[in-house]
């Protein structure tokens, strides 16, 4: 065994066969060198129709380009084409990166940057007149090194075929009901596919919000009833997503303002014990509302902390894997964020700004308020975690710093101040 066939048998790939709609995805080892090989189906190769548009599809996916196109090579013999060889590279598809890392789905950015890259390749492919009509996770390529996801063959080559079960046996979940009934395909029917596929990678957890949305439309029986392009599908996605943060940033900044208010009232000399109550009333009914419009566990999570058991197939390494990366990105973001808050609370409460007027005070404040929700935003989406959950964590972090204010005001006030564990007062 030669290096290349010692590094290639240590990362699995020179035994493990991926089945595909057309056929097996496997490492073959061709002039001494592995090769990424899709051996077709018998039925397949046999089948002049499906051969005419395989070599239809090969002559597409030449002049088509793009990131998210794999190229590819036939090989033939006396009976016609009976392999493909896939263009050189580490690859595998989403369900085997899925089966092996199922954790990858929590990773920040990793849904998103997926989704968007499948929606740019589709329309590109809708614009040339080309449709890929089937977005199942075994169809769908990905480097080892980046994930970004690549296609390789496109359904609309095989249209002349009179069945369709025969080409998408085993993966019809996948395929629009249209296509299956011979109807033919449109723009709608690859809307309906990627939607199935956005369906199945949340298939361990809870859906965001917007995705829940789009989903529903897409994956509609009636082709009338979804998006009418994949853009307007993706359009629709980034409408919902920046009413979604629109809101959280509001909550936030009413959040913000109401601590800032009741810390005014509370730190002046000549606090009014009824204006503090009234300030934490506002505060209690801004969380409220915070709960009642957004619920983190069943629309904003990407992980639920109530998963279906028939559909959890995690173990329990993978799930304790889990929880462990989310633990420590809340603690990483809770960390920063202390830092940051404490940084603005000491200005916002020194000598010279607490002998301002009230209308000055809050006014002044404003700014350092609007800095510090900024702030939260920009450490939240580092750390990967969600708005919601930011939101709260930052919430309880200004409290803990105000009540520590509180207790040093209390302590010199009454003039003393705590020593370390064995000091007498």
């Amino acid at each position: 065994m030669n290096f290349e066939e010692l590094l290639n048998s240590q990362d699995g790939v020179a035994t493990h066969r991926e089945e595909l709609p057309w056929g097996v995805f496997y490492k073959k080892l061709i002039d001494k060198k592995y090769r990424n090989v899709l051996e077709l189906k018998p039925e397949l190769a046999d089948n002049i129709v499906f051969c005419e548009g395989l070599k239809a599809d090969h002559e597409h996916s030449q002049t088509i380009g793009g990131r998210q196109q794999l190229s590819y090579e036939l090989h033939a013999d006396s009976g016609g084409v009976y392999e493909i060889e896939i263009e050189q590279g580490n690859y595998q598809t989403f369900a085997q990166l899925i089966d092996s890392n199922p954790a990858v789905v929590a990773k920040s950015g990793f849904i998103d940057n997926a989704v968007k890259a499948l929606c740019e390749a589709t329309e590109l492919l809708n614009s040339a007149g080309v449709y890929h009509l089937c977005f199942a996770p075994q169809t769908i390529f990905c480097r080892k090194a980046d994930y970004a996801p690549m296609l390789l063959f496109h359904g609309s080559s095989f249209l002349s075929m009179t069945d369709m079960q025969s080409l998408f046996g085993g993966f019809e979940e996948f395929v629009a009901p249209e296509v299956l009934r011979g109807e033919g395909a449109d723009e709608r029917s690859d809307v309906y596919s990627l939607g199935k596929f956005i369906e199945w990678i949340y298939q361990h957890g809870d859906m965001l919000y917007e995705y829940k949305k789009v989903v529903a439309r897409a994956t509609q029986t009636d082709p009338l009833k979804r998006y009418g392009s994949v853009a307007d599908m993706r359009s629709d996605l980034l409408r919902k997503r920046n009413l979604k943060q629109t809101c959280f940033s509001l909550v936030g900044a009413l959040a913000i303002a109401l601590l800032l208010v009741g810390a005014y009232f509370e730190f002046m000399p000549q606090t009014e014990h009824i204006e503090f109550v009234q300030g934490v009333e506002k505060e209690n009914f801004g969380d409220e509302i915070l709960d009642q419009g957004f619920n983190e566990e069943t629309e904003l999570g990407v992980w639920g902390s109530e998963i279906d058991a028939e559909q959890d197939t995690l173990s329990p390494e993978e799930r304790k894997q889990m929880m462990d990366y989310q633990a420590k990105s809340e603690e990483l973001f809770r960390k920063q964020f202390t830092k940051a808050a404490d940084r603005v609370l000491k200005k916002i409460y020194s000598q010279d700004r607490m002998n301002l007027n009230e209308q000055t005070f809050v006014a002044d404040n404003q700014a350092m308020a609007q800095e510090l929700l900024k702030m939260q935003g920009e450490m939240a989406k580092k750390a990967g975690i969600s708005d919601q959950r930011a939101s709260d964590i930052a919430a309880s972090v200004i409290e803990e710093l105000q009540k520590q204010r509180g207790r040093q005001k209390s302590e010199k006030k009454y003039g003393f101040q705590r020593g370390g564990d064995d000091d007498e007062l």
